[in-house]
Order: structure tokens, then sequence, then C-alpha cells
């Protein structure tokens, strides 16, 4: 593509451009996450620290979290996947690090309110009311190390068949005279195994996630995002089964990047916004207070234009007038202002990609960093984008003493 005064360099800004943390911010915020981190380096930790990055469709695409995990495990070492949603929760699903197929299931996702629960931090789960397959394969050379399959157990639940390649089935059921979550932890199987998952078909079966760890220390780093939602649709999720799940992960950082689709929504009452975003973000925290706790402000985006307002300087002839969508500074603010009246870290990837309108740049240059719809990016975006909040994440790390 050839537009007049377009770039075609990339244009990522300096580190100390692109970082934005809540006013007065220092490593208090990510205390608990270095602490964690320095008893890797020192040799002391007996299991993997966890990381668990929650969110809308930039976090499902795995593009900006697996540069992350790759960063993290780069300096920390390889501590597994960690949590993943079940099954295929969406068409062209491609988590990093692992290989998933998924036959006879009904995929059953938080982000519609008809959808009955229940729902744990996954936002999704995988129903099967006959036989249905799952499979799970890793793609590194660690492999997949220890499986836990998380379940809803009820009265009359059927049965489960898990087998690692080559081995024998071993037999699960999920029927419990009270409903709620079960846990089956699986050993590690041979070197370069792949695991699948079969429901018989003798019961009704819900899966509500799989998580792979490794048997000793590094840093897992699970992305759970939910395409086209808003921060609205943790509160569909089953507070009970969230904290036990976040019991179970005890991760050392919580992320929490929504705000594209609040931002992009004429509807979104911003008067409420704020205590709405709030209490959903503080009832995470509640299931995890152990965790540090990072928002991550919504990347730039912007629209064709609807008026004279917000708009963004030309890129060339030819091209259709795009504005800032209205909300969307607006909601980045509130975020922002959540986060340094809380105490927490806040990152505004908006300024990390050179803020307002810079999405439109991105888009044009040769390959391009962002999608033509100028709301996603593309992988080169993402992985750029992670780079900058890594460093920003650990650029208190060194003063902690070790």
């Amino acid at each position: 593509m050839v537009c007049a005064g377009c770039s075609t360099a990339t244009p990522v800004p300096s580190a100390s451009e692109a970082v934005s943390v809540a006013p007065g911010a220092s490593s208090a915020p990510l205390s608990a996450l270095y602490g964690a981190l320095a008893k890797l380096d020192r040799g002391t930790a007996r299991t993997p620290v966890q990381i668990v990055q929650i969110g809308d469709s930039h976090t499902a695409n795995d593009g900006f979290s697996g540069r992350l995990r790759e960063l993290f495990q780069a300096r920390f070492g390889d501590g597994g996947r960690g949590m993943l949603p079940p099954g295929v929760p969406f068409r062209l699903y491609k988590p990093a690090q692992v290989e998933v197929t998924a036959q006879g299931w009904e995929t059953v996702g938080s982000l519609r309110s008809a959808n009955p629960g229940p729902f744990g931090i996954a936002g999704v789960r995988q129903h099967a009311a006959g036989p249905a397959v799952m499979t799970l394969r890793s793609t590194t050379p660690a492999g997949l190390g220890r499986v836990e399959i998380e379940v809803w157990g009820r009265k009359g639940g059927g049965s489960l068949d898990v087998t690692w390649d080559g081995g024998s089935p071993s037999s699960f059921s999920t029927d419990a005279a009270v409903a709620g979550p079960l846990f089956l932890s699986v050993p590690p199987g041979p070197a370069g195994a792949g695991l699948t998952l079969r429901a018989r078909g003798n019961g009704p079966v819900d899966v509500l996630s799989w998580s792979t760890v490794q048997s000793g220390p590094g840093v897992a780093y699970a992305n759970l995002g939910t395409i086209g939602a808003t921060i609205g649709v943790t509160g569909r999720w089953d507070p009970a089964l969230v904290r036990a799940e976040l019991a179970r992960l005890h991760p050392a950082l919580i992320l929490i990047a929504f705000g594209t689709n609040e931002g992009f929504a004429d509807t979104t009452d911003m008067a409420a916004y704020p205590a709405l975003y709030a209490a959903r973000v503080e009832a995470l925290h509640d299931a995890a207070p152990q965790a540090a706790l990072a928002i991550i402000g919504p990347p730039d985006g912007t629209r064709a234009a609807q008026g004279a307002e917000r708009l963004c300087p030309p890129v060339g002839a030819g091209h259709t007038a795009l504005e800032i969508p209205p909300h969307l500074g607006p909601v980045r603010a509130a975020e922002q202002a959540f986060a340094a009246s809380h105490g927490y870290f806040y990152w505004d990837w908006s300024q990390a990609m050179g803020g307002s309108c810079s999405i439109t740049r991105w888009a044009l240059t040769a390959p391009p960093m962002a999608a033509a719809d100028h709301v996603h990016l593309l992988r080169p975006g993402y992985r750029a984008t992670a780079e900058l909040l890594f460093d920003a994440l650990m650029r208190g790390y060194p003063g902690i003493r070790q």
C-alpha cells in the first residue's frame, strides 16, 4: 500500500515515551510479583510463578500475551503454559506453545447473558451431552508437564477418559452429590506426548478449563480473553468458582485488560462506568488478595468519522476520514484514575503506540503493525507493545532485595 506521507518504519515509541503508570507508582504495586520472581532467582521456589491475564479480544489473541510469556520464561524459566480455556473456544483459536483440537463439544460462553453458567475465569465452558473428544499437545521441547483438568461436578454427571499418547486411559467421573468444581491432576506423560480427553456419553459433562505446569520453577502465563467483552462480563462468572480457581492458581500477578469495547460503544454509560469497573476489578482482586494487580488501558483505536469532532489527521488522499470513538478516552481515563486511587500499576497501551490516532499509522506500515479494522493489532504490533510492557513491569525489579 502506498500513501502520501505514510512511513514504513516501525512506529514504536521509546520505552520512556511509551510507559505510563499510575502517578507516584514505584515498585510497591508490583511487590508481590517481584517477591515471587526473586525466589526463582534465589533458587528457593518449588513451583512455578503464576501470571494471569484477563481481558477482551486483545487477550484472547495470544500475540500480546504470548510475547509476554516468552519474555518472562526466557528470563525466569519455563513454568508451563498455564491455564487455558477448554477445547476450542472460538474460531481461529491459535494459542501459543500448544495445539488444541475438539469434536463433539458445545461451546457455551459467558458473553451472552442468556447462556447459563457455571463460568469461571476462562469465561467459557465446553458441554458434552454425548460422546466428545478434545486433545492438547505441546509445541515446546518441555512438553505439557502436569495437566490439571477442571470440570463441573453434579449429580448424574458423566465420565471422562484421559489418555496420554500410547498409554492406557484413566477414568474420571463428574458425578457428585453437591454441584461444584472438581479438579483432576494428571501426572506428566511420556516426553512429547499429547493428552486426549474423551467424554463417554453416559451423562452430561462440562469442562471449565485445563492447565499445564512444569514440575520445577519458572513462570506460567495464562491468557483468558473473551472476544467482544467488556469488564461487565466478569459479573457473569460464579464468584465461588472464581475464588476456587484463583486459590489453586495463587497468581503473583493479575493483568486486567478491558476497555476497547466500552470505548467503541456509543451506549456506554460513562457516568456509571467508573463504579462498575471498580467493583468488577475489586471482586477479582478480592478472590486473589496476594496478587499484584496491573491495569492495562485499551490500545489506540479509530473508526469511520461520524461527525466533525475528534477527527484524526488525514493519512493520504482518498482515505476515509477517521475519528477517535468518543468514549475511548474517558474509559481509559477512568481506568487510570481507578489504578491511581488504589495504588495499582497502570500501563497506557495507547501511549505505548504513540497516542491518539497512532493506529492509523500502524495499519499502514510495511509490514502492517495493526489490522485494517483500526481496532486490533497484528502480530508485529502486539509483540512490540508487549516488549514495552515487559520493560515497564520489570523496571523496578532489580531494586528488590534478593
